[in-house]
């Protein structure tokens, strides 16, 4: 049949491919051939099998999405971490998660939620972890589930409290001049880290709890301010006030004071 249909010109037809197509089709509801790509599991909701240099920045989603991850044992606890409860994104997840009592040194799961990143981070020593403070960072991580880590502020109409550590200098606050900052101080920072200069105004490049306790403002068991970017003057003068010494110095290009 299909030689005689060539030799008389005639136009061949393939109905058996039709009909196996045809047939690998539902004729109606019921179970169709299987989930198509779209059904496949999100990746927040697969475990993230990581190893002890595995960080933050390396898990894929949005500010919000929850990621668990499993951590072996015997990850190194001297390793540089960033921040307390919120920490910077090239942070070691599993340091993080030891230093937060999400896991212990024998390793486990722990449920990450990806953050933005933050102004500043408070270093802490905490389950044998020592973290560092660092200033502000694109991005942010945390656990869930974790009883030592303060739920979330409630959203209000006032500055956002920069959770600042000693270190924490007014160059890393981002503003215009003249704008206002709400800084929260931690216990210790009577002893400097770096220099303090000037006497309300002080250099941008000073640490802020520092001058907040020279200041008055703060005490050596903590606080809270409120820091006022300035411009740059021509000369800062340097006082001894509260048990801290400040220094004279020049020109600088930026300045910040306290209101009170």
């Amino acid at each position: 049949m299909f030689a005689l249909c060539l030799a008389v010109g005639c136009v061949l037809r393939t109905p058996s491919l039709v009909a196996r197509t045809s047939s690998s089709l539902p004729s109606g509801p019921g179970p169709g051939p299987g989930p198509g790509p779209a059904a496949a599991p999100a990746d927040d909701a697969q475990l993230i099998e990581a190893g002890c240099t595995f960080t933050g920045s390396e898990i894929k989603g949005d500010p919000g999405s929850l990621h668990q991850v499993a951590c072996p044992a015997g990850c190194d606890k001297a390793v540089n971490v960033f921040g307390t409860d919120d920490y910077t994104a090239d942070s070691p997840v599993c340091a993080a998660a030891m230093h937060a009592g999400a896991i212990s040194d024998r390793g486990g799961e722990a449920t990450v939620r990806v953050e933005p990143g933050r102004p500043a981070y408070r270093g802490t020593k905490r389950h044998g972890v020592q973290s560092r403070d660092y200033g502000a960072y694109r991005g942010s991580f945390r656990f869930e589930g974790v009883s030592s880590a303060p739920a979330e502020p409630e959203v209000v109409a006032a500055p956002v409290v920069i959770e600042a550590g000693c270190t924490f200098r007014a160059s890393e606050i981002r503003g215009e001049p003249g704008s206002l900052h709400r800084v929260s101080c931690p216990a210790g920072c009577d002893v400097l880290n770096s220099p303090l200069w000037g006497s309300d105004p002080y250099t941008a490049d000073s640490p802020v709890c520092a001058a907040a306790i020279h200041a008055g403002l703060a005490t050596v068991r903590g606080g809270e301010v409120t820091v006022i970017l300035q411009d740059g003057k021509p000369a800062y003068r340097g006082s001894k006030h509260n048990g801290m010494q400040s220094g004279d110095y020049g020109p600088y290009r930026a300045s910040f004071g306290f209101r009170r």
